[in-house]
């Protein structure tokens, strides 16, 4: 049975006798839910007493009261689709629940505190809301995201991950995706080699962002990728995003240009095994990235790194020479250039992000549409 906690301000508002709370509730289905006000709508915002993961309900009316238990159950079901999990755990999860809820006083401070900061965590995003979506569905993965520490203060988790941890001692398997296993290589003298688990139905320029992030570039420059070549390695067909005068440059050379935003990789590599990707023209940073391995049932909500190997080097530092000749001076303090380059490169060491930091910037961005992403694609195209 679920149970959910009210606040006395949404109690009144609901104009209800909230039921005897228990404390014998099963943690995965207790959660508290207050009243807030966000662009002038009445809003609900509930969250679990367990893991501070929630769910909100937007521009709530007077008739909506009626309907409050579909509301809540809609809610819950969008909350947990928005992570990615399949339908049928959904199902399985909501039939446990034994809807209609149980609505009564807040169970104790702890589960009022996860509910604060839940509610703090909304108004954050509240410029960012689509005014006619009733659950926010794409800021949703982002408002559930909150970095929390273990006891002792030497860890951290998200409240996502403690949801998904919940979730899975109880039902195992939470997610079914297809998905390729990939080795992104950048030449250089040195190996650095990224592997990394992505959906087959993600686009290239999905592709190029997650490269982005695998390798701490800062998308400041152009990109391309190398579909086929010919012989003597003149490129005969990329994807890019396509400039206007693009097809008069290019199709005079013979090569055929891919919007890149349109064609997934399951397309591309049912015909390669490997494609190239070019980024920052200038310094002439190349990747190859080849497929290793498909799964057909990848229990992953997201894009998850599960290798790094090597140091990326830093933006704009010459090229594959320039990175060697300043990793060179960085080793040698007696080099005559050494205090240039430290101050150039902010320390002694190239600065690699953790596959920590990487995976959880990977599953913010990509859960239930990209919502970072689509907002840096509109600024861009403005």
């Amino acid at each position: 049975m679920i149970q959910i906690g009210c606040t006395k301000k949404l109690i009144d508002y609901l104009g209800i006798s909230p039921s005897p709370a228990s404390k014998e509730i099963e943690p995965l289905f207790g959660f508290s839910a207050n009243l807030i006000i966000l662009n002038r709508r009445k809003c609900v915002a509930v969250a679990n007493n367990a893991t501070g993961c929630g769910f909100l309900l937007y521009g709530i009316t007077a008739s909506d009261k009626k309907k409050l238990q579909e509301l809540l159950e809609a809610g819950l079901r969008n909350m947990l689709a928005s992570e990615n999990i399949t339908k049928d755990v959904i199902d399985r999860y909501i039939g446990d629940c034994c809807f209609p809820a149980s609505l009564c006083k807040t169970v104790d401070r702890s589960s009022v505190a996860k509910l604060n900061k839940f509610c703090q965590r909304i108004e954050f995003y509240e410029n960012c809301f689509e005014p006619d979506d009733r659950f926010q569905t794409l800021i949703l993965p982002d408002i559930n995201y909150d970095i929390r520490y273990t006891a002792d203060k030497k860890d951290s988790y998200e409240t996502c991950e403690e949801q998904e941890r919940f979730l899975k001692e109880k039902y195992g398997k939470l997610y079914n995706t297809r998905a390729g296993v990939f080795e992104i290589s950048l030449e250089l003298e040195t190996p650095c080699l990224r592997r990394v688990m992505i959906p087959m139905d993600f686009s290239l320029f999905y592709l190029h962002d997650i490269i982005q992030n695998l390798f701490s570039w800062e998308n400041c420059h152009l990109h391309e990728f190398i579909l086929k070549q010919a012989k003597n390695g003149r490129p005969l067909k990329i994807a890019k995003i396509p400039f206007p005068d693009d097809e008069d440059i290019f199709g005079a050379s013979g090569i055929r240009i891919i919007d890149e935003r349109e064609i997934t990789l399951e397309e591309v590599f049912s015909k390669n095994d490997s494609i190239y990707y070019e980024y920052d023209f200038g310094d002439g940073w190349t990747h190859e990235v080849r497929l290793v391995e498909m799964i057909d049932d990848a229990d992953i909500p997201a894009p998850i790194c599960t290798e790094l190997k090597g140091d990326a080097p830093p933006e704009d530092c010459g090229g594959p020479y320039g990175f060697s000749e300043l990793v060179r001076v960085l080793n040698d303090p007696k080099d005559p250039e050494y205090d240039d380059a430290v101050n150039w490169n902010g320390g002694t060491k190239i600065y690699q992000k953790s596959i920590k930091w990487i995976n959880r910037n990977l599953r913010r961005r990509y859960l239930a549409g990209a919502f970072n992403l689509y907002y840096e694609m509109v600024y861009d195209e403005e």
